[in-house]
C-alpha cells in the first residue's frame, strides 16, 4: 500500500529507520552515562579505599614510633605493644607491634624481637686462633654440617685458602653461573643462599619468600612448592636464629661512666677511688698492669674453648714479660714515674677486662710501696655479691670506648638453639636456661635484669660464668618486628616489617618493608 501526503508519496521505511536510530543512540548514550557514573563510583570507592589504606599505613608508622618511645623509656616503664585511638571522624584505630604474624586462630605474639637473641654471623672471629671456636658455634645450629660451617667462614674471611671442608674462589668460579665469595661480612641473610651447601629449606624453612607470613602455598602440604607440614605454623629455618645487626650501647657516652680498660691508669685510679674507694682502685689498676688470677677459673682441660683460653694466657704472659723487660712503651704520654696508692704506673697494661665479671674474686701480685703484695678483689665471687654488684657495675663501667658492642647473646630471651652456640654451654644447659628465662611476653622487650641469675639458679659455676660472660648480655638495642595499622571494623590491614636500631643516642629505622595488604581475619582481629 502506498501512502500519499500532500500529493507526494511518503517513505515510511526511512522514517522507521530514523526512529530506530534515535532509539539506539539514546540507549548508547544512556549506557555511556551509566558506565561513566559506575566508573566514577568505582573511582570514588578506590580513592576512598586508597585514603583509608594511607591512613592505615600512617597508623603502622605510628606503631614504629610507639616502639621507639618504648625502647627509649625502658627505665621509666614500658608502653603496651597495642594502643587504640579515636580518629577525628569518630572511627576507632588500633596500633599493634608483633614479633611474628600468625595464622587466623593462632595466639598473637605481641612485642618485638630483640636481635641480640640471635647469633650474629658478622661477629664470629675469623682469625686462625679463633677459627675452631667459630666453627663449633655454627655446628651447634640445627642442620649445620662441618662443610657448611667451614664454607660460611670461608665466605667471610679475607683469604682464598679453603678451610678443611670449606670452599673459596676456585670452587665458586667453577659453578654456573660463576661467582666469587664476598671475603667480607654478609650484607643480608639471603646472601647465605650463595654459600656452598646452604639451601632455601635450611635457611628459610617453609617461608621461602622470606615475607614472615604463612602464605597459602606454605600451608598446603605437597600440593604446591615449597613442601610443608600443613600444620598452620610457619617453620622459618635458620633465619630466625641468625642475625647481622644485633648490637647494644656500650655505655661509654654515659655521664660519669668509667672506662675500665682506659690506658690512662692514673686517671682510672682516681675515678675508681672516688666511686669505689682506694682498695678497689688499687686492685683494678694493679690487675691491668700485671694480670688477674682466679682460683675458680676453669682448668685448661675443662670446657669447650680450651684453645682460646690457652692463647689468651700466652698473650697475657707475653705482655707481662715484655712489661718486666721494659719492652713496652708507656701509653698516652703517661709519665713513667707516675704512681697511685704506692703502685708505680710504668709500661703498658698487660690485661684487659673481658667482662665485668672479671672484677669478682680475683687476686693480683703487685709491688706496692716497695713491698711484694697479694691484692685480692674487694668483691667476692659468691652469687649474692655478684647479683648485688653486677647491675651497679653495668651502670658505672664501660668495657670499651666504642659506642656500640656487637654480637653478645641475650640469655634472657634467646632460643635454646642459639644459647647452645655460646662456647661452654651444652645443649642440656641451653634447654635449662631457656626453661627458666625471665621472659616478659607483654612488654616491648624481654625483662631487664642482670645475667647473674644464671649463677644464682645454679645453671653455671662461677668459672663457667666468667668464661661465657664476654659473650652474653641481658640487653640489646636492635629490635625487629611487624607494625600493624588497623581501622577497627574494616577488614584490611597495613603491615610493615621493620628493624629499629636504638644502640646510639638517636634511634634509626634500619629496614622498612611494606607487606601486601592483608585481612584482619589473618591476625584474628575484629
Amino acid at each position: 500500500m502506498r501512502v500519499y501526503v500532500g500529493g507526494r508519496e511518503a517513505d515510511c521505511s526511512r522514517r522507521g529507520f530514523i526512529l530506530l536510530l534515535v532509539l539506539v543512540v539514546t540507549a548508547l548514550l544512556s549506557f555511556a552515562v551509566y558506565s561513566f557514573s559506575h566508573l566514577m563510583v568505582l573511582e570514588a570507592t578506590a580513592a576512598s579505599e586508597n585514603l583509608q589504606q594511607l591512613r592505615r599505613r600512617r597508623l603502622a608508622e605510628s606503631a614504629i614510633e610507639l616502639a621507639t618511645a618504648g625502647i627509649l623509656q625502658r627505665s621509666a616503664g614500658r608502653l603496651s605493644p597495642e594502643l587504640e585511638l579515636l580518629l577525628d571522624d569518630g572511627q576507632r584505630a588500633r596500633l599493634l607491634l608483633l614479633q611474628a604474624l600468625p595464622m587466623a586462630g593462632a595466639e598473637l605474639r605481641p612485642g618485638l624481637v630483640n636481635e641480640s637473641s640471635r647469633l650474629n654471623l658478622g661477629t664470629l672471629p675469623l682469625q686462625l686462633s679463633r677459627r675452631q671456636q667459630s666453627r663449633n658455634r655454627l655446628l651447634a645450629l640445627p642442620g649445620v654440617t662441618p662443610p657448611l660451617a667451614d664454607a660460611i667462614l670461608d665466605w667471610m674471611d679475607e683469604d682464598n685458602d679453603p678451610s678443611e671442608y670449606g670452599a673459596e674462589a676456585a670452587w665458586y668460579l667453577a659453578q654456573s653461573p660463576p661467582r666469587l665469595p664476598r671475603n667480607g661480612i654478609f650484607q643480608d641473610l639471603r646472601e647465605l643462599l650463595q654459600v656452598r651447601g646452604m639451601t632455601a629449606e635450611l635457611l628459610f624453612g617453609e617461608d621461602q619468600n622470606a615475607n614472615g607470613v604463612l602464605d597459602p602455598e606454605e600451608n598446603d602440604g605437597s600440593l604446591t612448592a615449597p613442601a610443608d607440614n600443613r600444620d598452620g605454623v610457619l617453620q622459618t629455618g635458620l633465619s630466625t636464629l641468625l642475625t647481622l645487626v644485633s648490637a647494644e650501647s656500650s655505655g661509654a657516652d654515659r655521664s660519669g661512666c668509667i672506662l675500665i680498660n682506659d690506658s690512662d691508669l692514673a686517671g682510672l685510679y682516681d675515678r675508681l677511688q672516688t666511686r669505689f674507694g682506694s682498695e678497689a682502685a688499687l686492685f683494678v689498676v694493679a690487675g691491668r698492669l700485671n694480670g688477674i688470677n682466679w682460683l675458680d677459673d676453669l682448668r685448661p682441660d675443662e670446657g669447650e674453648d680450651m684453645e682460646t683460653r690457652r692463647l689468651e694466657r700466652l698473650e697475657q704472659a707475653e705482655a707481662r714479660l715484655n712489661a718486666q723487660l721494659g719492652l713496652n712503651k708507656a701509653e698516652g704520654g703517661q709519665d713513667s714515674s707516675t704512681s697511685r696508692g704506692g703502685l708505680l704506673l710504668t709500661g703498658q697494661p698487660v690485661f684487659k677486662f673481658r667482662s665485668l665479671v672479671d672484677l669478682f674474686g680475683g687476686e693480683v701480685r703487685a709491688t706496692v710501696s716497695g713491698e711484694d703484695r697479694l691484692l685480692r678483689s674487694p668483691w667476692s665471687s659468691d652469687p649474692a655479691t655478684v647479683s648485688r654488684m653486677l647491675p651497679e657495675f653495668e651502670r658505672a663501667f664501660a668495657l670499651t670506648a666504642d659506642p656500640v658492642i656487637r654480637g653478645r647473646i641475650n640469655v634472657n630471651c634467646a632460643a635454646a638453639e642459639v644459647l647452645a652456640t655460646i662456647p661452654g654451654i651444652s645443649e642440656s644447659a641451653a634447654r635449662s636456661i631457656r626453661s627458666l628465662q625471665p621472659r616478659s611476653l607483654q612488654g616491648l622487650t624481654p625483662e631487664d635484669g642482670s645475667v647473674a641469675w644464671l649463677l644464682n639458679r645454679g645453671l653455671v659455676t662461677m668459672g663457667e660464668f666468667r668464661a661465657i660472660a664476654p659473650m652474653i648480655t641481658s640487653g640489646g638495642d636492635v629490635f625487629s618486628g611487624f607494625a600493624v595499622g588497623q581501622i577497627v571494623g574494616r577488614p584490611p590491614l597495613a603491615v610493615i616489617r621493620f628493624v629499629l636500631d636504638a644502640s646510639r643516642k638517636s634511634p634509626q629505622v634500619q629496614q622498612l618493608e611494606d607487606l601486601p595488604v592483608m585481612s584482619a581475619e589473618v591476625l584474628g582481629l575484629r
